[in-house]
Order: C-alpha cells, then structure tokens, then sequence
C-alpha cells in the first residue's frame, strides 16, 4: 500500500532525532529554568540586605535623636542643677527608651573642667541591640 505523502516534513538530523523550529526541548527548559531560580535567589539574598541596612539607619536615627533630645535638656538645665554624673555607671544619671519594640539605654556624664577650666564636657550615650550591639556616643560643652 502506498501511503499518500504528508503535507510537512519534519526535519531529521543525522542522529535520527527531530528538530522542530516552533519548540523547546526539555533541555532548554530546565537550562532556563535553573538560570531563572538562581536570579531570583540573588534578588531575594539582594532585598534582604537592604531591609536591614534600611533598619539598621532607622535605628541609628532614633538613637541619634535621643541623645540629642537628652543633650539638649542637659543643656537648658542651670549649672548649679546640673546632676552630678561623672561617669555613665552613676546612679540616676541613666533611663532607657522603646522604639518599634527595641529597648535604647541611654547614660551620660557631666564632666567638671573638661576639655578647660570653666567650661563642662557633656556626653550622651546611646546602647541597643538589635542582631548586633550598638552604641552611639554625642558629646558637647557648656559653660560652669
């Protein structure tokens, strides 16, 4: 029986294997597919690092802005009501402070004749930890 000839032919390589131009084998696919997973564990790894980074300059503001808060009513503060804190460790001369659920110590001291005579050294400390330790320290001076 002669059997009539199809309309397309379908292109046979010498290995006996079809190629179709309108297709991908499943070689490609997963090529691709591979290709595709490994970009978007990057753009994942990439977005991670900017959420914390972003986090980590929100924090690193809030405290800033606490001890210049602190700094500030130090300095309004009369001289002779100044409290006596020469050291951070000092009863009375600390508190702490919440921000988005984190916990800043804040301390400072109030140092006599430093950096000249006459004159008092402030210094606010800030302390937090989020998943590392941090601290920030703003000092500033104002007349006995």
């Amino acid at each position: 029986m002669n059997r009539p000839e199809p309309k397309y032919r379908v292109p046979r390589s010498a290995g006996g294997h079809c190629h179709s131009p309108a297709g991908f084998t499943l070689v490609e696919i997963l090529v691709a597919m591979t290709i595709f997973a490994v970009a978007v564990l990057g753009l994942a790894i990439g977005a991670t690092s900017v959420m914390r980074a972003n986090q980590t300059s929100y924090f690193n503001t809030v405290a800033t802005n606490l001890a210049q808060d602190k700094l500030e009513e130090l300095k309004a503060t009369a001289v002779a009501s100044l409290p006596s804190c020469p050291s951070y460790a000092t009863s009375g001369c600390s508190d702490t402070r919440t921000s988005l659920g984190l916990t800043f110590s804040r301390s400072w001291q109030i140092i006599a004749n430093s950096p000249t005579p006459g004159v008092n050294r402030l210094d606010v400390k800030i302390d937090w930890t989020d998943y590392i330790s941090h601290s920030i320290t703003i000092s500033s001076a104002v007349r006995q």
